[in-house]
């Protein structure tokens, strides 16, 4: 090889070895190796976004089905069918008719003849019967004038499909002697409810010429029903017992609906007006809720309400109005929906929303019937015809209204926002707002950034412009290992300690800071009076150490103060004081602990890529500065700050998407409370948080299920909007300060 001319006169010690020229292989596998990198590289991202974007699309997919209508397809009629009333199977294979000659039959949907007729039960024919309820019980009046509640069903075999191998039944108390004329039956129930076995009380509510009596008898052999006469002024139109048979509710043609107490004289609770004649009553699932029909189509939901002077009758529901007068109501027993029909048509309705989710034209019907599924609807006509329907609507309970507005719960006095996906017992209904969650995340973020942002990006200041090199790279990388903790390390930290600490320690924690702030500033003259030289050799750069003792000293202070201020200005307990005289609950696990907690894990973020922004600002900037006059301080506030202000606002958007997200601190650290309440004090419910506790719980592909997926594409949406928004400020933040 030849050395280029202006080497070539090199020599010894600091003569160039002549660089090596490349062969045309070397070349072309150089940039074989760059496209094939390029190509990888290029592949790589379009990988990730393909992940992230399949990630949003099955979100989305498991979500959507909340959102879809009701469907109803209308099944093949029965024709022929002689009966009281009918009451479906939940799958529609099979039906019970109650027959007035015959008693209780059991009949395929498709085939007219019976299956099997249950003999049992009163004298036939029938002289009257109630109106069926949800769970297949009424009250029958046989031909010798005694009356017994049955309580019809199926037995199936697990597993089993076809209805030739279920067993129908129908279980009956004893038929006891009425004891006087009874010209119709409204309803009538086993105190306190339990089985049908015998020495119970049955209590039956019964018309007597046009009077209502209450009818009370043991369900043992050689009973007889003593009457008692009900203080009702006025034509009974219907009348129900309430769930624990304690009272009564008596609809009248005047339009007037009461709550008749039974235990001792009977006497009237509470009345309310409905606004037209009165024609149905009847109970949605969990009997809390009293559904009234009236002779105009009117359709609306009652309450009562305890109240001091006594209880109250709550109109809270309203629905839309039907053709012709309301016969009656049919609950399902897995929700809140209901079925409602007249004589022209049938219609289900969903309690809580109010929402309609079928309405069908029935002419000429005499009674309705849904599955217990609530999924199987059957009409019985004049003409003995059973039309049949089937309603698809797996998520009734969901519409924007109870996901973002207030929605009016069974016992509550008024429309709130709730978050509770489960309870106690079989007629709970999940209350899933989602503006607790989404009000408890931003709540706990803006604590854990009201926390962290300060400390964070004053310190990345102090380390980048007044910390000596030394001190600089220790305090850099201590600070970054922070990062490394695990988030569960710190909500355990949080939960098991600092918040029994912070209960105890709660007045020392306010009075901490402004102790501080006291001896910092009383020690401030002291410091201006050393000497320059000390100041010099011990404080610039170094002003950060001598913060440790006024911390220290500020720490003792509040020690020896905090007792004495507690008794003498908080009557001796914070608690007790904040809750009688602001009405505040301390909660053990609260958002003070929650801030503190994460704000400790968004810390490292945010210093750290603050310092790196403020760090990077050209060193000619400062100098020009300092040089005009400017002190150090002016310098770093006027100059460094909003030359470095588009890297510090990416950084706390990556903070605030960090706390966003946060998941096991938020779960740890506080109770949990899904809440509308800013105090500190008060726990809340972070929607990540939601999604860790509930996901284990949740049925696939049920309401729960897909809510939280919901949860997830907000959570999703949300963080992708911050740093969509982030990025625009940080661009025009770029821009407006590039000339430097």
């Amino acid at each position: 090889m030849t050395a280029p001319p202006a080497l070539s006169g090199l020599t010894g010690r600091h003569s160039l070895e002549p660089p090596l020229s490349l062969s045309d292989s070397i070349l072309a596998r150089a940039k074989r190796i760059d496209r094939l990198m390029a190509w990888v590289i290029s592949f790589g991202g379009l990988v990730i976004i393909a992940a992230v974007m399949g990630i949003l699309v099955f979100i989305t997919r498991e979500a959507l089905p909340l959102f879809r209508a009701p469907k109803v397809k209308a099944q093949p009629a029965v024709p022929g069918v002689a009966a009281l009333a009918v009451l479906p199977d939940d799958t529609g294979k099979a039906y019970l008719a109650f027959d007035a000659a015959q008693g209780v039959r059991a009949h395929r949907t498709d085939q007219p003849e019976p299956m099997r007729v249950l003999e049992e039960g009163p004298a036939r024919p029938w002289k009257s019967m109630s109106p069926l309820g949800a769970r297949g019980s009424a009250l029958v009046l046989g031909a010798d004038d005694r009356i017994a509640l049955v309580q019809a069903g199926w037995d199936r075999p697990g597993g089993e499909a076809d209805p030739a191998n279920w067993t129908p039944k129908a279980e009956w108390t004893e038929a006891i002697p009425a004891g006087a004329p009874v010209t119709r039956l409204w309803h009538g129930k086993v105190e306190a409810g339990g089985g049908l076995s015998g020495g119970q009380t049955l209590k039956v509510l019964a018309q007597q010429g046009e009077t209502l009596a209450l009818g009370t008898a043991e369900t043992t052999p050689g009973a007889t029903f003593t009457w008692q006469p009900l203080p009702v002024k006025g034509l009974v139109s219907a009348a129900l017992l309430s769930a624990d048979a304690r009272s009564a509710f008596v609809g009248l043609t005047e339009g007037t609906l009461l709550q008749v107490g039974l235990e001792g004289e009977p006497t009237v609770l509470a009345s309310a007006s409905f606004g037209q004649p009165i024609s149905a009553l009847g109970f949605a699932l969990g009997q809390v809720s009293l559904l009234v029909g009236g002779e105009k189509g009117g359709v609306a939901a009652f309450q009562v309400l305890s109240r001091s002077e006594g209880p109250q009758l709550q109109r809270f529901h309203e629905f839309q109005p039907l053709r012709g007068a309301v016969k009656g109501f049919s609950p399902s027993l897995r929700d809140k929906r209901f079925l409602v029909w007249t004589d022209q048509e049938v219609a289900v309705d969903y309690l809580t929303t109010e929402q309609r989710l079928m309405r069908v034209d029935a002419p000429a019907t005499l009674q309705g019937a849904m599955g217990a599924r609530g999924d199987q609807i059957l009409s019985l006509d004049a003409n003995g015809q059973i039309r049949r329907w089937h309603l698809d609507a797996p998520h009734p309970q969901i519409t924007a209204k109870t996901l973002w507005g207030k929605v009016h719960y069974e016992s509550y006095e008024k429309p709130e926002y709730v978050w509770q996906s489960s309870g106690g017992s079989d007629d709970f209904e999940p209350k899933l707002s989602l503006v607790p969650l989404i009000f408890g995340t931003l709540k706990g973020t803006l604590y854990a950034m009201f926390f962290a942002l300060p400390l964070a990006i004053f310190g990345a200041l102090y380390t980048s412009q007044f910390a000596s090199p030394r001190l600089r790279n220790a305090i850099k990388p201590t600070v970054e290992i922070m990062a490394a903790l695990p988030s569960v390390v710190l909500g355990f930290v949080a939960g098991l300690v600092l918040a029994p600490l912070f209960e105890r320690a709660a007045v020392h924690v306010v009075l901490m800071p402004l102790a501080a702030l006291t001896v910092g500033a009383l020690a401030l003259p002291l410091w201006a009076r050393l000497p320059r030289a000390f100041k010099q050799a011990w404080g610039e750069g170094r002003e950060v150490l001598w913060v440790i003792p006024v911390i220290l000293l500020g720490l003792a202070i509040t020690l020896s103060l905090a007792p004495w201020f507690e008794k003498t200005f908080l009557a001796g307990d914070f608690r007790t004081w904040l809750l009688g005289r602001h009405g505040l609950i301390y909660d053990q696990r609260n958002a003070l602990v929650v801030g503190f907690a994460m704000g400790f894990a968004v810390i490292p973020i945010v210093f750290t890529i603050s310092e790196d922004a403020l760090s990077s600002v050209p060193r000619s900037l400062t100098s020009a500065s300092l040089a005009c006059g400017a002190s150090p301080w002016q310098t770093a506030w006027r100059v460094v700050l909003p030359t470095a202000s588009p890297g510090i606002f990416s950084s706390v958007m990556i903070g605030f998407g960090r706390a966003i997200g946060e998941t096991m601190i938020v779960l740890m650290a506080t109770g949990n409370t899904p809440i509308l309440d800013w105090s500190p004090f008060n726990g809340m419910r972070t929607m990540s948080a939601t999604i860790a506790v509930e996901a284990p719980e949740a049925p696939e592909a049920g309401t729960l299920y897909r809510v939280l997926f919901l949860t997830a594409l907000l959570l999703f949406i949300l963080t992708f909007l911050l740093n969509t928004l982030a990025e625009l400020i940080r661009q025009h933040l770029r821009k407006r300060y590039e000339s430097f």
